[in-house]
């Protein structure tokens, strides 16, 4: 037997074996020798009074033997001990207990440990290469990863440094047997030649890892075989998914890799390995994936991005290609392949492929074909990113309509940014545009469009009703041109039509070319826009004009919920103006910080409690109780009557006052219904947003009952499942432990009963009402206001035209009148003689009898009501004139005519509005602009004299004809397709089928009044 234990060794032995929670990892033996529970090879006892430990420390073995009638306590205590620090290791990993009988050795009992027992392992090899254990790393693991059932150990996740006291040979000590973590993540962390080595340890022991990610962790050609020798090793490792990607291993390491994908017992799913190798090391990859039969049928994903092919790597890849596979993501960008040999085995082999990306790689005319047939003949094909590849705008088209003409190609993402399309390919892509009906995805950025193309292809989507999402990065070019504001004005129309478009970037891009204050239409346009969901205007350098007008339009859009806007040279006075419109606004809820206009605008005053109020609304937006917290009533539930303001509204007082200032009495009975309808829209429109907002109010207040009624229900389900729960591990506890009693269970039964949590009601009342509450009456209202917009522009548009067509008759009436009556003056409305050159051309001249009256002279008239001056007046005669005397009192200033005020007849007004009348429709609905003031009264000449309460009356000169209007029909043609006067009038069940037919979710009623434009600074 070996040295006997000295009296003191033994007792501090047995002290230490004793205690259940020990802290100590370490066996002292006197002052000799410390032994690490590891370095346990072996433990003997023939006897149960004596036992002899075999350890092996520094390479060298050591026996130590003791005698105590304690032997069997001082063993199993020492089993116990290494179970609980060494959680998970197999039997082949522990000491051996020999000569013992089984008798003599306890059951162990196994406990749940947080993450497998890896902070109890990692304590316990830190006691042993003498290192100081982190206690920041244990309790991560304890409270955030083991709790939160994360089964990634990510080394990035650990703060730095990691290196310090050897800290990551500690880490990978604990994950060698560990069968918690299921992904291993070393991204970005350098690792050193022996650090791969106990790296390489791990991956010999662990069983349990399915992902394993290296990318960029420093590989080389010689350290590459000692990772793929481990991973050869392991018969039981249950690889799926490998990334070594953006590693130096070149084609020797790759080869050494391809060794172990060759004989991978399992297949592996996803495999990344870009920017790795060359051609040598590409052909050995793939033909290691043909030679191995699990491959086919499990590999998924292949990334060989960056690296360079040729001929020889593109034979190779061909060759595993042309077999029958599962493979549903080939990424070969920027790695010059023979695409001929390629897409010729993509098409015989896979079958199932969604994702293909060829970008960086130059594509000619004598590829393309072979790409043709592969999109003809998939059905599968998803996404296809064809960028860099500067692909003829002819060869484009070709892939292009490959992809419409496949009808089981649906929702395909395709991306051809950085392709020199230029204005060819602008117009090329518009003239297919309506037919793109199974592309939602395209990516058209870098295309050097300039400002003539972006207009051409704005124009061309917008009778696209597919797509979804728009990329116009960077084709503004440097120099500005005339079409500037014309293709803003299309993105505009593009927003503004029926096409589906939910996303549009537009940043700057690479072209380094902002638009500055010409982007300020597009985005005073989203104050009426009402599909937009996402927007990206980063680096346009709009200043703070710009953002106050994102603040102005947040104000009244409804639909936008993202909105990126960084490096636009915004100061604090725009990021206040910004915050005031967010902050009545209630649908923005992502926002991303715009980093590089913070950092130059955090030093000016106020800006941090600007910033951080803007933080405040939009996490109040993502709160689900957000609709029910509205500022001064503007929220959901508050009264809406902007309509008053609105243009169409507007539009109608305005015909209105249009028709009274003709002065003449309508009598047409029709007219006088249309009249009276048109004076009480107003009324009415206003009634029916009162209706909408008390339904609204009723529904909430019946939804909020129903939720609360549900609480009780919600509240006994979960009280019954979870009395059903103990019922169940009741009985099984109860079949499973004989020893265990009536009573027994009973007991346990009344303890779960009280002791266990109960629901909460309350907060139950708090996720139904307040939560699923304001969700479900935000989307009530959403449907609310659809249905009350498509009555209003209904109510309008008849309205409009019921007016112009009463306007017409009037000025039509008037015209016969002044016929039949000659040219005899009034003389409550006098008017000077006109030119020949003011005749109005729609105005057929016609016969009427002579007459030797001319108007009496006047001042010329101002206000609203003044007639256009003429180019060349015809002279007075001065022989039957006489001038009155000159007089200093002022013209009194010319009344304006208000809605609703009465006004005598005036057969020049009436003749100036038929001249200037253009076609009868009323003018374009805009925003009401600031009134302009009045012209400055025009100082009498010498032949024209003031007005006086008699004026002297001159001789008219005798026209030879007078002319006179041609009766105008009422319009009783069909009207312009899709408008709302298509709807029947009075069929109700035709008015619902036509309305039925409108997308819910992404329909555009007639878009209402843009925002105008302030004035830009000179």
């Amino acid at each position: 037997m070996s040295e006997e234990i000295s009296p003191n060794d033994r007792k501090y032995i047995t002290n230490f074996l004793s205690q259940k929670n020990q802290e100590s990892l370490l066996l002292a033996i006197g002052d000799k020798i410390n032994i690490h529970l590891l370095e346990i090879q072996e433990i003997k006892s023939s006897t149960p009074n004596e036992f002899t430990i075999v350890a092996k420390v520094d390479n060298k073995q050591f026996s130590y033997g003791l005698v105590t009638n304690k032997t069997d306590e001082i063993i199993n205590q020492i089993r116990v001990t290494f179970n609980h620090q060494f959680y998970g290791y197999p039997e082949e990993a522990t000491f051996k207990c020999t000569d013992i009988k089984e008798s003599r050795l306890t059951e162990i009992e196994q406990k749940d440990l947080p993450c497998g027992g890896f902070v109890e392992t990692y304590q316990s090899i830190c006691d042993q290469l003498g290192v100081p254990p982190r206690d920041d790393i244990c309790w991560d693991m304890t409270n955030i990863i083991s709790p939160k059932n994360i089964r990634s150990f990510n080394i990035g996740e650990i703060e730095l440094p990691t290196s310090a006291g050897d800290t990551i040979r500690c880490l990978l000590g604990a994950l060698k047997y560990n069968n918690y973590f299921k992904s291993f993540n070393f991204n970005n962390y350098t690792f050193n030649k022996e650090q791969f080595g106990y790296l390489a340890e791990v991956l010999k022991c662990n069983s349990t890892v399915e992902d394993l990610s290296l990318n960029n962790v420093g590989l080389k050609p010689d350290t590459m075989p000692i990772i793929a020798t481990a991973l050869s090793s392991n018969k039981n490792l249950a690889l799926t998914a490998i990334d070594i990607s953006n590693n130096q291993i070149e084609d020797k390491g790759m080869v050494a890799f391809s060794s172990y994908i060759a004989s991978s017992l399992r297949g592996i799913a996803s495999l990344d390995v870009s920017n790795t190798t060359n051609k040598a090391g590409i052909s050995a990859l793939t033909n290691a994936l043909k030679k191995n039969i699990k491959m086919s049928s499990t590999l998924s994903y292949l990334n060989l991005s960056g690296n360079k092919m040729e001929a020889d790597g593109s034979a190779g890849l061909s060759s595993f290609l042309a077999s029958p596979n599962t493979l549903k993501t080939l990424n070969i960008s920027n790695t010059t392949p023979s695409m001929e040999t390629i897409v010729g085995a993509l098409v015989i082999g896979c079958a199932e492929l969604k994702t293909i990306d060829i970008s960086e790689n130059k594509l000619t005319k004598k590829e393309v074909p072979h790409l043709v047939r592969f999109i003809g003949a998939s059905s599968t094909l998803k996404h296809f990113n064809l960028s860099g590849t500067k692909v003829p705008v002819e060869n484009l088209k070709e892939l292009v309509v490959a992809i419409t003409s496949n009808i089981y190609l649906q929702d395909v993402t395709l991306d051809i940014k950085n392709n020199d399309l230029g204005i060819a390919g602008a117009r090329m892509l518009a003239s297919l545009a309506d037919k793109l009906s199974n592309v939602i995805y395209l990516d058209v950025s870098e295309n050097d469009f300039g400002d003539e193309g972006v207009s051409v292809i704005c124009d061309g989507f917008v009778g696209n009703s597919t797509i979804k999402k728009l990329i116009l990065n960077g084709n503004f070019k440097q120099s500005k041109t005339k079409s500037r504001p014309s293709a803003i004005e299309s993105v505009i129309s593009l927003l503004e039509s029926e096409c589906p478009l939910e996303t549009l970037h537009m940043t700057v891009g690479n072209s380094k070319s902002p638009l500055k204050a010409d982007i300020l239409s597009l985005i005073y346009s989203l104050a009426t826009n009402s599909s937009l969901l996402e927007l990206d205007i980063s680096g346009h350098q709009m200043g703070p004009k710009g953002a106050i007008g994102l603040g102005k339009a947040l104000q009244t859009n409804k639909t936008l919920h993202t909105l990126i806007w960084d490096d636009n040279l915004t100061t604090a006075v725009g990021f206040s103006g910004f915050q005031v419109g967010l902050e009545r606004n209630l649908t923005l809820k992502n926002m991303p910080t715009p980093l590089n206009d913070i950092i130059q605008a955090h030093r000016e005053p106020k800006f941090q409690q600007i910033w951080k109020e803007i933080d405040s609304c939009i996490n109040r937006n993502q709160s689900p109780t957000r609709a029910f917290e509205g500022n001064g009533g503007n929220g959901i539930g508050a009264t809406n009557l902007s309509f008053l303001a609105s243009g169409q509204q507007q539009g109608v007082e305005k015909l209105l006052n249009k028709i009274k200032s003709i002065g003449r009495k309508v009598t047409d009975p029709n007219n006088i219904l249309i009249i009276k309808d048109a004076e009480s829209t107003e009324k009415v429109i206003g009634g029916i947003h009162l209706i909408k907002e008390s339904i609204h109010a009723s529904l909430e207040m019946e939804l909020n009952q129903k939720l609360k009624d549900f609480v009780q229900v919600v509240n006994d389900v979960i009280n019954a499942k979870k009395n059903e729960m103990t019922q169940q591990i009741l009985e099984s506890m109860q079949n499973t432990f004989q020893s265990m009693d009536g009573s027994t269970i009973k007991r346990l039964a009344t303890t779960i009963q009280y002791g266990s949590k109960d629901v909460d009601e309350q907060q139950i009342h708090s996720t139904l009402v307040k939560g699923a509450g304001a969700e479900l009456s935000s989307r009530a209202h959403e449907c609310f206001i659809s249905a009350l917009d498509i009555a209003s522009d209904y109510t309008y548009e008849k309205i409009t035209i019921g007016l112009d067509s009463v306007f017409k008759d009037l000025i039509l009436e008037e015209s016969q009148s002044q016929n039949e009556s000659g040219s005899t003056p009034i003389p409550d409305s006098p008017v000077p003689a006109r030119s020949p050159q003011a005749t109005s051309p729609p105005i057929t001249p016609q016969p009427t009898p002579t007459t030797t009256n001319v108007p009496p002279v006047t001042a010329p008239r101002t206000g609203a009501a003044a007639p256009a001056k003429p180019a060349n007046p015809p002279p007075v005669s001065t022989a039957t004139t006489t001038a009155p005397p000159t007089s200093t009192t002022p013209k009194p200033t010319q009344p304006v005519s208000k809605f609703g005020a009465k006004l005598s007849a005036n057969s020049a007004v009436a003749e100036a509005i038929a001249r200037n009348m253009g076609g009868g429709a009323p003018p374009p609905i805009r925003k009401p602009v600031a009134p302009e003031p009045e012209p400055e009264p025009v100082t009498p000449t010498k032949d024209v004299a003031p007005v006086k309460s008699k004026p002297v009356v001159a001789p008219r000169t005798t026209p030879t004809a007078t002319p006179t209007k041609t009766p105008v029909k009422k319009p009783s043609g069909p009207s312009v397709p899709g408008s709302l006067s298509d709807a029947p009038e009075s069929d109700s069940a035709e008015l619902t089928h036509v309305t039925a037919s409108r997308p819910h979710i992404a329909s555009k009623r007639k878009p209402p009044t843009r925002r105008p434009r302030p004035p830009t600074e000179n």
